[in-house]
């Protein structure tokens, strides 16, 4: 998988390149990436006009709402420090790769100058990037990641270390409840995706360095709390003797929740989950969640119109940029709340509104 990249003149006034990790933090400061100054910028945005589509699995999943909702905060952040005009137009996917390919000619047909895509799977995205390249139209992708296939820059989260974090937390509880070395079930999003293969590779992880293993897990299809809650009912009479429960997404953890305390094992199955909402967060207020790794997609969209922008304006731009998972548990909410109104879902009227 070989990232395109396109050097130009204007990259000689860079002041040099930053670690990923300087990236994340600038981002995070609302700050821009390596680029050029803010008086050249300027000066080369005055009559900038441009088109961006965000391609994006479905708009019935938060997270891809959240994550639109960054790319549209760095766009109005740029326009008003560069006075270029930028519009941002969501093509929602409703989680099919034939109406994701359709969305992505339609964008292309009406001459956009970036897409941002977000693949509904990681095998369909290599046909999104080649209709692309043939267009002359570049892509940035902004999470679940791609088989094959050029594009500008990659922005990801690092799926298999928070699955990890989450899974360590749940083994430590496990024990703590009297099933050290239990087993557990799951509900993950769809494995064809390479961020759900890493997700399922971090908690098999840690389950298993706690002795444990994952006896069964079902895949997501529609992304949905009903589709999650029928799922662990099914796991939950599957596998009467798990001791802890973990899901991929936060619908599957809000469904989930809802069987398990129909099922009556509310008091002795522990569970944690991957991703946050505010509903997740109000979860682990109440401790019905012992840990939640949340990704962080306002950030992550911030950070894929930053370096589109960046590239469209002849800059070098990173090739990839790994944006660190948020560890949340009852004991740290109080310290992370902050950043995860920030970082993790917009803060109520602090965002844009997505556009279908």
């Amino acid at each position: 998988m070989t990232p395109a990249r396109r050097d130009h003149p204007a990259a000689a006034l860079l002041a040099g390149r930053r670690s990923r990790r300087e990236t994340v933090k600038l981002a995070a400061a609302g700050l821009a990436l390596p680029a050029l100054a803010l008086g050249q910028r300027a000066a080369l945005a005055q009559d900038e006009t441009y088109q961006v589509a965000y391609l994006t699995p479905g708009l019935n999943v938060p997270f891809w709402k959240y994550l639109s909702d960054g790319i549209k905060q760095q766009a109005e952040r740029d326009a008003a420090e560069s006075g270029a005009s930028i519009t941002v137009t969501d093509y929602d996917s409703r989680n099919d790769a034939g109406t994701q390919l359709q969305n992505a000619q339609d964008a292309i047909t009406a001459g956009v100058a970036l897409i941002i895509l977000s693949p509904t799977d990681s095998s369909s995205a290599p046909t999104v990037l080649e209709l692309a390249q043939e267009n002359n139209v570049p892509v940035v992708i902004a999470d679940i990641g791609t088989d094959e296939g050029e594009y500008v820059s990659f922005v990801i989260s690092t799926n298999e270390q928070g699955a990890y974090e989450a899974g360590q937390v749940l083994v430590e509880k496990m024990a703590e409840n009297g099933c050290e070395g239990g087993d557990i079930a799951m509900v993950t999003i769809s494995q064809a995706r390479l961020n759900g293969q890493n997700r399922t590779r971090g908690i098999t992880r840690a389950i298993e360095e706690g002795g444990g293993e994952i006896v069964q897990f079902l895949q997501s299809e529609d992304y949905t709390r009903a589709e999650a809650q029928t799922q662990t009912s099914d796991l939950l009479s599957a596998n009467p003797d798990i001791c802890g429960f973990f899901t991929q997404h936060d619908e599957a953890a809000l469904g989930a929740l809802t069987a398990i305390e129909e099922s009556g094992r509310a008091e002795d199955l522990v569970f944690a989950s991957f991703d946050g909402s505010p509903e997740s967060v109000e979860l682990i207020r109440q401790g019905k969640l012992v840990a939640a790794s949340m990704q962080q997609p306002v950030l992550m969209g911030r950070i894929a119109m930053e370096v589109g922008l960046a590239h469209l304006r002849g800059e070098a731009v990173e090739a990839e940029t790994s944006v660190p998972t948020i560890l949340v548990t009852p004991d740290n909410l109080a310290d992370v709340e902050a950043q995860l109104a920030d970082t993790v879902f917009p803060a109520e009227g602090g965002a844009a509104t997505p556009s279908v």
